[in-house]
């Protein structure tokens, strides 16, 4: 398979290594001209040291390792993944519209409802765009040049724009990673079932003080949820449900979705499963309160659901308090960065359910 993949950072470098090791044809685009070590070191090298959770070492080699979207995007692809950050996607799928010639796929992973961005930009050019909840893959560059994988999903499920277009774009999916073999029915469940939206949001300030004085020896998922710190997280999984509820989504509670993603037996505690990802699996920090832990989750994620709660009318109370702390704890307004209905193109929660309808 011929597959871009978009964004060079821990989740893109991992995709691109692991694709690479698989066989597939792999170019490694980097959007930004921000330096970048890692990025100058995977170019001058040709490819991508990949370290796996059987702690052997491969070098996947990549053809092409560019700045240059025309030249990664300009070809006839089976795939394209993006790998970037929630805040780039309005201009990633702009830059793709400029430069991609054709693909089956694009991959949106995790998505926050940017799917819709890719849906719009790409009719005619991609046959399918495909909403991810998370990555496929913890990981995490370790050297510039070296990526490892912590953890690897036992199952993963997208959503996808067309609808009609499910059965083929899971198809090509699952070829790219075997994981990918379910579906759901809305692209509005995947996006709100992104485990970080209740996660990285509730721990992080939760952990504020911890963070910033232990300056990176902090383990959030295996420390971070205290008992009470967990009923904050059932508190504003509550609201999210909520708000699938309201559109007329499957409310999946998040230990049911992150024992789908992690459970290797679906019968077992869910609870548990959560705790011992956590104290075998989970990556270490944040070391810092300044992290995409609340830069991306809060204005994207939080921002996101307030939205939809507002448009819908059901209140996000949690949501609202969470959003105002992580911005006060940074000394930010995250408000001119939220991903909000109007910033999607949605003028009402009506809007938005005729967009899911007709596409």
């Amino acid at each position: 398979m011929k597959v871009c993949v978009v964004g060079t950072g821990n989740v893109g470098s991992a995709y691109a290594a692991w694709l690479a090791r698989a066989g597939c044809g792999v170019t490694l685009l980097k959007t930004t001209p921000a330096p970048s070590p890692h990025f100058d070191a995977v170019r001058a090298r040709g490819g991508v040291l990949l370290r796996d959770l059987d702690g052997s070492e491969t070098f996947a080699p990549l053809p092409l390792v560019t700045r240059e979207p025309g030249d990664a995007l300009g070809t006839a692809l089976d795939a394209v993944v993006v790998a970037t950050q929630t805040h780039a996607h309005e201009a990633v799928a702009a830059l793709c519209a400029q430069n991609l010639r054709s693909a089956k796929l694009v991959l949106v992973t995790p998505g926050y409802l940017g799917s819709v961005y890719f849906r719009r930009a790409l009719r005619g050019i991609a046959d399918a765009v495909a909403e991810g909840e998370s990555p496929a893959f913890d990981a995490r560059i370790e050297e510039p040049g070296a990526v490892r994988i912590h953890f690897r999903n036992v199952r993963n499920a997208l959503a996808f724009l067309p609808r009609s277009r499910r059965d083929a774009g899971l198809e090509v999916a699952e070829r790219l990673v075997g994981t990918y073999r379910y579906s759901r029915e809305s692209v509005l469940e995947s996006a709100l079932n992104n485990p970080n939206l209740i996660l990285h949001t509730v721990g992080c300030v939760a952990s504020a003080a911890r963070i910033e004085r232990a300056q990176g020896a902090f383990r959030m998922y295996e420390e971070g949820f205290t008992p009470g710190v967990w009923r904050a997280v059932e508190r504003l999984d509550a609201e999210r449900m909520r708000v699938l509820s309201a559109f007329g989504c499957a409310p999946i509670p998040y230990l049911s979705a992150c024992q789908f993603r992690n459970g290797a037996d679906l019968s077992g505690d869910s609870l548990e499963t959560f705790r011992r990802y956590g104290r075998e699996n989970g990556p270490s920090g944040p070391s810092s309160l300044d992290s995409r832990y609340l830069t991306e989750d809060v204005p994207v994620g939080l921002g996101l659901l307030r939205s939809l709660g507002r448009a819908s009318g059901v209140a996000t109370p949690l949501a609202d308090a969470l959003f105002e702390l992580a911005g006060a704890l940074l000394g930010r307004d995250f408000q001119p960065q939220a991903r909000t209905l109007e910033r999607l193109g949605f003028e009402s929660a009506d809007a938005l359910r005729a967009f899911l309808r007709e596409n």
